[in-house]
């Protein structure tokens, strides 16, 4: 059953036959319901499955940073969202494949923040005493005075963002947080710039696993 929102010739949302209607970011949308499939998938069809699951499960604890992180790259109004952007970038350039060519989401390639501002260059990224230690050559700063955002995100768990705890000039931040402290689990680490005044961001850089 489909509702009709503005009479007849309005948009509808629901099902009608094989047609769903549905809003996405303030527009209207239709599509036709897949084709039902009854022979057995192939190989190639089961890696391509597994690549979407592997890249969903990676983002589906980091939808808020991927939301501030991919803002400019999905503007208000666009038909596709910050999460399905991530999904293809990951899709296309974080993919790796085991010894049995299973695939799974390479932490190292992953982008969290999205922009043109030039990414910090790391120097050191270290965890000690409860509390994450960041250093990067100032000179990536080109003057600017972008603030510092870094992810700190345990593989499908939970993650932490600071926002703005350093300025890119600074050289250095160092971040206190329970999640450096309670846990014994490996910590993986992105840092990039966004410059506030002009709302936009650096390419997030990996700091390592710590």
């Amino acid at each position: 059953m489909a509702i009709l929102k503005a009479g007849v010739n309005g948009p509808f949302s629901g099902k009608v036959g094989s047609i769903v209607g549905y809003e996405l970011n303030g527009q209207t949308i239709i599509r036709s319901l897949p084709a039902i499939v009854k022979r057995p998938p192939s190989k190639l069809t089961i890696i391509n499955r597994m690549r979407v699951k592997v890249v969903s499960q990676f983002l589906k604890y980091i939808k808020k940073p991927i939301a501030f992180g991919y803002k400019n790259i999905a503007p208000k109004g666009s038909r596709v969202g910050t999460f399905q952007l991530a999904q293809s970038y990951l899709l296309t350039n974080a993919i790796d494949y085991d010894a049995e060519s299973m695939p799974y989401v390479n932490p190292e390639k992953v982008v969290v923040f999205r922009g043109d501002i030039t990414p910090p260059l790391l120097i050191n990224v270290e965890r000690k005493e409860g509390m994450l230690h960041v250093e990067w050559n100032t000179d990536a700063a080109n003057g600017g005075r972008a603030v510092v955002v870094i992810l700190a995100y345990v593989i499908e768990g939970f993650s932490a963002l600071n926002e703005g705890g350093a300025i890119s000039t600074a050289g250095k931040v160092v971040w206190d947080h329970s999640l450096f402290s309670s846990i014994n689990e490996q910590v993986h680490i992105y840092v990039g710039f966004y410059d506030m005044l002009h709302d936009t961001f650096s390419d997030s850089v990996y700091g390592g696993c710590v």
